[in-house]
């Protein structure tokens, strides 16, 4: 009976500790997004001539070119990749609240769904990557630029 209680405890002392699964970092959004496609309300929206170009900066900083225009200094985002799905916030300057919204990236490809504004009465952060027809919901998808 000794011998088999000193082999269990052999055994157990020797056993590898079980192992947390690693944790799912992030992929990073920082860098050049040229915009793909838009749906606004259901409905696939024309790119702006000269197309549209996100650029996330690790500071938080925001730039958007729209076209040939490039929009003022200030826009910033806020992101929470541990939430499922990743959320972001976007503030952009003049504007009276944020756009809130999820993102997912997935390879060098980009999806963004925002919604309403953060402090609007109606403002609800997306669930699922879907820009239902007749909301004020906008899903864009854009590839990473090369460099």
């Amino acid at each position: 009976m000794h011998s088999t209680l000193l082999i269990g405890l052999a055994l157990s002392v020797g056993a590898p500790a079980a192992k947390e699964a690693p944790k799912k970092e992030a992929p990073s959004i920082v860098g050049e997004w040229i915009g793909e496609k838009v749906v606004s309300g259901g409905k696939d929206r024309p790119l702006p001539e000269g197309g549209f170009i996100f650029t996330f900066m690790a500071d938080g900083k925001l730039k958007v070119k729209d076209g040939a225009n490039e929009k003022p200094d200030g826009a910033s985002y806020k992101l929470d990749p541990k939430k499922t799905p990743f959320t972001i916030d976007i503030d952009a300057p003049g504007e009276k609240a944020s756009m809130i919204g999820i993102f997912k990236i997935d390879g060098d490809t980009l999806t963004i769904c925002i919604s309403g504004a953060r402090g609007a009465e109606d403002a609800e952060r997306p669930t699922k990557f879907e820009s239902p027809e007749g909301s004020r919901t906008i899903l864009a998808t854009f590839k990473r630029a090369k460099k």
